[in-house]
């Protein structure tokens, strides 16, 4: 609570704490502020006037550069060649947390059923996911893997991977079928389909997985700008191609290419401007 001759100070801090983050996102790829304020003894409008303030994380392709990961060493379940992995988080919202992972050559069982849903991206590189049953799902640079909560199952990778990941922590789903199988999306599904018709506003969603709290889709959008009142999801995307600029309630924005990571939080406000048309890979989660 803060006393109503205090007010205009702790406006004037909040947008100094913003103006920080914005100032550590230019090299770190990070924007990230969540501030509430309460006025005492101000008016009812005064009151009103500063909310909760969501703030966009991002990350541009070089943060997840291979040499800016963080070694972890050998794996010591590896049963095939000795692969070495290595990590970078970006952020956690919520329930969400995304980063990127890379990985060499080499095999290993992963008996523990999955705690958490898992969507990557593959960067480059090629390997596979088996289930319990033996069905063994390829992938390679381009496609998106998706390991559902309660799978196992086995890891191996032919050529050192490279991936972006979101991580979604949810309640069990009631009814899964066993056993509980990968998913793999060919790069093929995000290319553009001229027989798909435009919303009003020129954008495509194409759902691609939805699995309780967790859905992945292909999002393309023409020239436009898009106005978000109230985020009812966290959706984190990473951007396949085109050009727009993400600006946050209070203003301040970031300009989003290809091979840039984006989280907007559930409850977060602003728009977006599409400059040159874009694709994407969106993962959508509730709470």
């Amino acid at each position: 609570v803060i006393p109503a001759n205090h007010a205009t100070r702790a406006v004037r801090a909040l947008f100094f704490a913003l103006a920080v983050a914005s100032a550590l996102g230019s090299s770190v790829g990070v924007l990230q502020v969540s501030k509430t304020l309460r006025l005492r003894g101000g008016s009812a409008a005064a009151a009103d006037t500063v909310h909760s303030v969501f703030s966009f994380s991002h990350a541009p392709s070089s943060y997840f550069a291979l040499e800016k990961l963080t070694p972890k060493g050998p794996r010591k379940n590896a049963d095939v060649g000795t692969p070495a992995d290595a990590t970078r988080s970006l952020a956690k919202v919520g329930t969400v947390s995304v980063g990127s992972w890379s990985c060499t050559d080499g095999g290993w069982d992963s008996p523990a059923l999955r705690a958490t849903t898992e969507v990557f991206y593959v960067f480059t590189g090629q390997g596979s996911v088996t289930d319990t049953d033996g069905t063994k799902h390829l992938f390679g640079p381009g496609d998106t893997v998706i390991l559902p909560k309660g799978w196992s199952g086995r890891w191996d990778i032919t050529e050192a991977i490279h991936k972006v990941w979101v991580v979604h922590d949810h309640p069990d789903i009631e009814g899964a079928s066993t056993p509980i199988r990968a998913v793999i999306v060919p790069a093929a599904s995000f290319s553009a389909d001229s027989s798909e018709e435009l919303s009003a506003q020129g954008s495509i969603t194409r759902k691609v997985y939805e699995e309780g709290p967790t859905s992945v889709a292909c999002w393309t959008s023409s020239r436009a700008t898009y106005h978000v009142p109230e985020q009812a999801i966290t959706e984190s995307l990473h951007v396949l191609e085109g050009l727009f600029f993400v600006t946050n309630a209070d203003g301040s924005a970031r300009r989003c290419v290809a091979g840039d990571t984006l989280i907007t939080p559930k409850g977060w406000s602003g728009h977006w401007d599409i400059i040159e048309p874009v694709t994407t890979i969106c993962v959508a989660t509730a709470e």
